[in-house]
């Protein structure tokens, strides 16, 4: 039988079709909708050194641990939000740390936790180092009297659960509305890592993540409660706290085209 197929199927992500339905990550634009909580704390920079890679530097222990559920799009589908929206929302808990790159101020994230596999392999692309884990955040609702939004006095939790072991549990209480929000500390930098096996291309590179269209709404601030644990798998229990700045809740969105590599072969 001849074959008649064209020389290659120009899918984005495995797996590899000819329509490219079933691939995992459709191309960019990959559009976001975040709410979070989150804890901004300074940690010991000398147990940080542990998990920034050079030619990261660390600036002063400035952290960002956070629960968040988010809404998004990828590749302009906005169909998928009513085609099916299980796959347009996830859960996600990480660490961020300011860092210093060439003179300048970057976001780094060493930790990064998704509950479903989209955004894991998206994650992964960019450099996000995410894992699966089980993951909740609490939620306000309308008709839910004293608990249908952020107010003062507010209490929120979430955690994080890896294999079954809890690795992130925060508290926050809200106190008052601020301007900004604690992060990002500047532009975000990751790693790309996909090693050779056996022959092939060894990728081992720094990217800055660009996004666009950035929107934020309320910020609010308050006191923060953070308990990080480590496991077989994990090294959370490394990051000394040494201050607890506070607790945040807010609500922003945003837009990721892609990385611009800053260095290749690290290592």
């Amino acid at each position: 039988m001849e074959d008649v197929r064209e020389s290659y199927y120009n899918t984005f992500s495995l797996p590899i079709t000819k329509s490219g339905k079933s691939q995992i990550v459709p191309p960019p634009p990959w559009i976001y909708a975040i709410e979070m909580i989150g804890v901004k704390a300074y940690f010991d920079p000398n147990k940080v050194l542990d998990v920034i890679p050079p030619p990261l530097e660390v600036e002063d222990g400035e952290g960002f641990v956070y629960v968040a559920k988010i809404w998004t799009v990828s590749g302009n589908i906005w169909e998928m939000l009513y085609e099916d929206p299980e796959e347009t929302k996830y859960m996600e808990a990480a660490i961020a740390f300011k860092v210093r790159y060439n003179g300048k101020i970057y976001t780094y994230f060493p930790f990064m936790w998704v509950d479903k596999d989209l955004p894991m392999i998206r994650g992964w692309l960019l450099g996000y180092p995410k894992k699966l884990a089980h993951i909740s955040i609490s939620e306000f609702h309308k008709l839910l009297d004293g608990y249908n939004g952020p107010n003062s006095g507010v209490k929120m939790g979430g955690y994080a659960l890896r294999n079954g072991k809890e690795i992130i549990r925060m508290k926050i209480t809200l106190k008052e509305k601020v301007s900004q929000p604690p992060i990002p500390f500047g532009p975000i930098v990751q790693f790309r890592r996909f090693p050779a096996v056996q022959d092939g291309t060894d990728v081992y590179e720094l990217g800055q993540v660009i996004s666009s269209d950035f929107r934020v709404g309320e910020v609010w601030r308050g006191e923060g409660e953070l308990i990080l644990n480590g496991s077989v798998n994990e090294e959370l229990e490394t990051l000394k706290i040494n201050k607890i700045e506070g607790g945040y809740y807010f609500n922003w969105s945003f837009k990721q085209l892609g990385t611009k590599i800053l260095a290749k072969n690290i290592g």
